[in-house]
């Protein structure tokens, strides 16, 4: 698994649609100042698949008038660990049953092992490069 860092210019609205289109699923998401900042997730085993999934996403901002620098994409290589999902999740589901009982339970659970899982992804990652916006791709 990877995850993806964009930073997008140009152009009007979000870009939630051609992100997904290209298979990167957003987590976190910031505008300011007419740029676009995108934390992703790319569930793929290549780095060769990202790469294109990246020249994929450029070609459909570009249908929108937007366009990246030279620090377009930071690739960040995810390992896949289960210790930080077990522990939200055991963590989660103690506070949820001893605030809301039995139904609390359950809901603690869940948001329990969603933050595991951010928690795995920021413990577990290594830097792999910096991709610049593709130069075929005129602006």
């Amino acid at each position: 698994m990877y995850k993806v860092i964009f930073r997008i210019k140009g152009g009007y609205g979000t870009s939630f649609r051609e992100l997904r289109q290209a298979n990167f699923t957003p987590i976190y998401f910031r505008k300011d100042k007419g740029e676009e900042y995108y934390i992703t997730l790319f569930r793929g085993k290549d780095l060769s698949e990202v790469k294109e999934a990246i020249l994929d996403l450029s070609y459909y901002l570009s249908k929108y008038g937007k366009y990246g620098d030279h620090n377009f994409a930071t690739i960040y290589e995810v390992k896949n660990q289960n210790f930080g999902k077990v522990a939200g999740g055991a963590l989660g589901a103690l506070a949820g049953y001893y605030l809301g009982g039995l139904a609390g339970l359950f809901v603690g659970a869940l948001g329990g092992i969603f933050l595991g899982e951010l928690l795995d992804i920021e413990m577990g990652e290594k830097l792999v490069g910096v991709l610049g916006w593709p130069m075929s791709i005129s602006r």
